[in-house]
């Protein structure tokens, strides 16, 4: 599988989302064709790289996509370990003092506001 075809269906699966139990091939692109705002056919294309051009317009909407519906999931996966770490703070604070510490910065890294943890480098 070439590298161009990679990223393309890269990029289709990241904003398709999961491959549902009841999803068929074809609506499961018609979803990433939604999100992408291109037409089914065109991101059929992409998958199947019948379009392999980084800079066509449907490839470009895509990756864009992609860049978007990725950092969503990463706001929604540091919101996800600010919830764990208050409720271990919680729970046992002492105790869970490094693991506490890691999620916290691992949220900030999600968000990009990652700094050096605990006075480190």
């Amino acid at each position: 599988m070439s590298e161009k075809l990679f990223e393309m269906r890269e990029a289709v699966e990241i904003v398709a989302g999961p491959r549902g139990f009841n999803d068929t091939r074809e609506s499961w692109l018609a979803r990433a064709a939604r999100r992408a705002n291109v037409s089914y056919r065109t991101t059929r294309a992409l998958w199947y790289g019948e379009i392999t051009d980084p800079e066509h317009k449907a490839a470009r909407r895509m990756t864009d996509a992609a860049r978007r519906h990725g950092a969503i999931e990463a706001k929604e996966l540091a919101g996800r370990f600010e919830t764990i770490a208050a409720s271990m703070r919680v729970t046992d604070e002492d105790r869970y003092r490094a693991d506490i510490d890691a999620m916290v910065h691992a949220a900030r890294a999600l968000r990009g506001l990652a700094g050096p943890r605990n006075g480190e480098d």
